[in-house]
């Protein structure tokens, strides 16, 4: 998008916010949820709440930020219907924020701070241990 900017010039008031939006959402945040996912259980000890969660956050902010990116060249390019597409601009933003609470949700578990009813069952609590002869330490 950068190189489409510097080849035409005139486009560049238009591409400024998705290019920017691009950068933030679809490289910097993306990379901190991939590095966090990462690092933060192995650090901690603790896994991440399930599984199904960690597809819905990426599937959120994917398209959160296909539409962050999408709708302001349509706000630009269709201005008539300006209300319509700042209202789907404010869905997928929505989108957007949903996906990043849920990751706050994983870490903020995985780090200790928060016991949540989706936590996944430890293997060995307590003293069950005891009654399970493969899971006693000798």
């Amino acid at each position: 998008m950068g190189i489409f900017m510097a080849s035409l010039p005139s486009w560049k008031g238009i591409l400024h916010f998705p290019h920017a939006h691009t950068m933030v959402i679809g490289w910097i945040s993306m990379m901190i949820f991939g590095l966090a996912y990462h690092v933060i259980p192995r650090f901690s000890g603790s896994p991440l709440i399930a599984e199904c969660f960690q597809k819905l956050h990426w599937w959120l902010a994917n398209i959160g930020m296909a539409g962050m990116i999408g709708v302001p060249i349509l706000q630009i390019l269709f201005y008539t219907h300006l209300p319509l597409l700042n209202i789907l601009f404010f869905t997928f933003g929505l989108f957007q924020f949903l996906g990043i609470l849920i990751f706050v949700v994983q870490i903020l578990k995985a780090l200790k701070f928060l016991n949540s009813p989706f936590s996944k069952p430890k293997a060995c609590c307590n003293n069950s241990c005891d009654d399970n002869p493969k899971l006693k330490v000798s």
